[in-house]
């Protein structure tokens, strides 16, 4: 991918939490992080490490730092728009929330080939859209992992050579566009090629998509069971108790789905002591809209109504994708893209920091984004505002105004 990060040294201090974004680590005894060239250099206390060489002091002023949030679950059209409701920049704004990295479940939009079994124009799109995004980067900084080729009837080996040539290494969820007859065969090509696989599950979403219970599932052995909680039509218990009885797959659960399926799925999880399985994603912007601030909705109602440590309720929506696609982003380890936010409660919560705001379902606010050492955001746009702002070499950076709040303006790359 095309690099906007910061070429440079910047330490970020004075924080209050450190959450790693892995789901068996938690949280990180560490007050300051240092970052190089956009990774991740080093990380303690401050009283140990060596800030001489920073270019940038950026001090959050006792806030929790995580990774930035990976929508696991999206369904993009080659660029920044949406055509069911005619929203222009999604991708940015869910940036500006905290989402730095989306993953493609299958490119679409009016007239795409995937609707009409057309095994050309399927491999072609995939091969357009990973190459789209590799150079193209939405609000200039977020992170697409596009490309994802949807299974039809006529695909070749030699279609999954080609495309692994070109870079495509995703196959989009498995009976969301249809299923063809020789399905697996297909995924044992796809396998071979080194391509993730991803299966979604329950009813049909849309009418040339194929109904998936626990059988096919099973049979395929994704990497991931897609919108395991409906999309947004749930599977009968049974069968989703099946999927997670007898498959050691990656679980996903999205916000569009249906929420009580997904909290009993929690509940059976965390029983089986398997929430390390666990990650979110929208399943956005579908026939469902846009929804920038999904992946902290599935973040907070896991750790407000399970009592899931919101360390690892963040994990869910980070580490544990990070740990699925082979990403380097989503937790904070030296030698990780420094993919970062300093998120607080709102103005007025009853929680003293964003954790204590997500144990009660409070909507904490991102006071900064940072994608690959670069700060590009310290507000989001009509995000909470934050008890808290960031200091920039001792210089608040914050919204001045209720307009900016909610309707910008953004000057990308705070950082020189």
């Amino acid at each position: 991918m095309v690099s906007h990060g910061y070429n440079g040294t910047v330490v970020i201090t004075g924080i209050g939490t450190l959450v790693s974004g892995d789901f068996q680590r938690g949280i990180l005894a560490a007050d300051s992080v240092i970052v190089k060239n956009g990774l991740i250099d080093q990380i303690g206390w401050a009283g140990d490490l060596d800030f001489s060489a920073a270019d940038h002091v950026v001090d959050v002023q006792g806030q929790v730092v995580c990774p930035g949030f990976i929508d696991a679950h999206v369904h993009n059209t080659i660029d920044d728009y949406q055509p069911m409701q005619r929203v222009a920049n999604w991708m940015e704004s869910y940036l500006w929330y905290g989402i730095t990295t989306l993953v493609s479940e299958g490119e679409q939009g009016p007239g795409y080939p995937r609707f009409f079994d057309d095994a050309i124009g399927v491999k072609a799109l995939a091969i357009v859209a990973k190459r789209v995004f590799d150079n193209f980067r939405p609000g200039g900084f977020q992170k697409v992992h596009g490309g994802a080729v949807v299974l039809v009837n006529g695909l070749s080996e030699a279609d999954f050579a080609e495309m692994a040539r070109a870079g495509v290494w995703l196959v989009a969820e498995i009976g969301g566009g249809s299923l063809p007859a020789n399905y697996l065969e297909m995924v044992a090509w796809a396998r071979r090629y080194r391509f993730k696989v991803s299966v979604h599950i329950g009813p049909r979403s849309i009418p040339t998509s194929a109904p998936i219970g626990a059988d096919i599932a099973l049979a395929i052995k994704p990497d991931k069971m897609a919108r395991l909680n409906g999309g947004s039509t749930a599977a009968p218990w049974p069968e989703i108790k099946r999927i997670i009885d007898e498959s050691d797959a990656a679980l996903e659960l999205v916000v569009t789905g249906n929420q009580k399926m997904a909290d009993r799925i929690l509940a059976y999880l965390q029983a089986r002591n398997e929430l390390h399985r666990v990650t979110f994603g929208s399943d956005t912007p579908t026939g469902q809209g846009a929804m920038p601030n999904g992946i902290q909705r599935m973040v907070m109602r896991a750790a407000a109504f399970h009592d899931i440590p919101p360390a690892q309720a963040i994990a869910m929506g980070t580490g544990n994708t990070a740990d699925l696609y082979g990403l380097n982003t989503g937790k904070i380890e030296v030698g990780r893209e420094a993919d970062l936010l300093a998120i607080d409660s709102a103005l007025d919560a009853v929680g003293q920091d964003a954790l204590a705001a997500m144990a009660m379902d409070d909507t904490f606010g991102a006071s900064m984004v940072m994608v690959d050492g670069q700060i590009c955001s310290v507000k989001g746009r009509d995000g909470r505002p934050t008890r808290r702002c960031i200091l920039i070499d001792g210089r608040p950076a914050q919204a001045e105004s209720v307009n900016e709040y909610i309707f910008g303006p953004y000057f990308p790359g705070f950082l020189r």
